[in-house]
């Protein structure tokens, strides 16, 4: 059983050398398809992949992000897995909290084929903002690892899909979502999410993202605000569900279900999962061969 990383990247050079490296520590392959970076995150990439081939780059080009870029990755390099490995999606500010495989042996039943997370959303508070007044300061603590740094966080309800088995079959076109993806497991994989983690990589950040959901016409939310201040929590804030974690303490454990279908949905489900998902992906429409992701207008390429 091997595990593949699904990577789309663009201008996370503050983190990436450390995400990567952690997930390189339990991948058996990351594929990395970067969306036209302009920090050096593409150049740092490079260095990684020389020293660990198991880092494998796919292209560099300025296209307007979408979940189904993933699909793009998946499609290429499908051909390396087996049936029964997993595919795993991975954010440059995301880490694992258990890994992968050690979550596929320890956590998951074996009719389980997919897997959602539970979310630790890490967040750059005001008083660690008022910290960071100088680009001095900023580049001094940007040496420091992201653990260390931001302790602050609040856990997400919500959940999507994270990882699933692989079968030979399965289909994945844009802009959905793998065809039967899986039958989804009970527990929820946990991890720690950075995407506010000081004040030059959070207004480059969300500059961006406005620029783009300005041009593909996305509605609003909280990946698309235009002011990175608002992002902004305060510590002693207890309302919002705020909580504190120091490394090396564990994180609370959440048995939501709201990921989950109805009983009698789920009931139907195993059933056609255990059995009839080669039938059912047959009749699936297959990856169009002339697929191109939106390229980005000029002026809205470089930040």
């Amino acid at each position: 059983m091997r595990f593949y990383g699904l990577l789309v990247v663009r201008d996370e050079a503050d983190i990436i050398v450390q995400s990567v490296r952690y997930a390189l520590t339990w991948a058996d392959a990351i594929y990395v398809y970067d969306t036209g970076s302009t920090d050096g995150t593409w150049e740092l990439l490079q260095e990684i992949a020389r020293e660990d081939g198991k880092l494998v780059l796919f292209k560099r080009e300025p296209v307007y992000f979408r979940n189904d870029l993933r699909a793009v990755l998946f499609e290429q390099y499908r051909k390396e897995a087996k049936d029964g490995d997993w595919f795993v999606t991975v954010d440059a500010d995301e880490f694992y909290h258990i890994s992968p495989p050690l979550f596929v042996r320890e956590r998951l039943r074996p009719n389980e084929t997919a897997v959602s997370y539970q979310l630790y959303d890490f967040k750059l508070t005001n008083q660690e903002c008022r910290r960071l007044r100088t680009i001095t300061a900023i580049e001094a603590e940007r040496r420091i690892p992201i653990e260390q740094k931001r302790r602050h966080y609040i856990p997400i309800t919500y959940a999507e899909p994270r990882m699933f088995r692989y079968r030979p079959t399965m289909q994945w076109v844009p802009p959905k979502a793998p065809y039967n993806l899986g039958f989804m497991a009970q527990e929820r994989i946990p991890i720690r999410h950075y995407p506010n983690r000081d004040p030059l990589q959070m207004e480059a950040r969300y500059r961006l993202r406005s620029q783009m959901r300005t041009y593909v016409g996305l509605s609003a939310s909280p990946h698309w605000v235009s002011d990175w201040r608002e992002m902004l929590v305060d510590e002693t804030d207890s309302g919002i569900g705020l909580e504190y974690w120091k490394p090396g303490m564990p994180l609370p454990v959440y048995h939501r279900t709201n990921h989950l279908a109805s009983p009698p949905k789920r009931i139907a489900q195993r059933v056609v999962h255990s059995m009839l998902l080669p039938v059912l992906d047959r009749m699936r429409p297959r990856y169009p061969a002339d697929f191109q992701p939106q390229l980005m207008q000029e002026g809205n390429s470089e930040q």
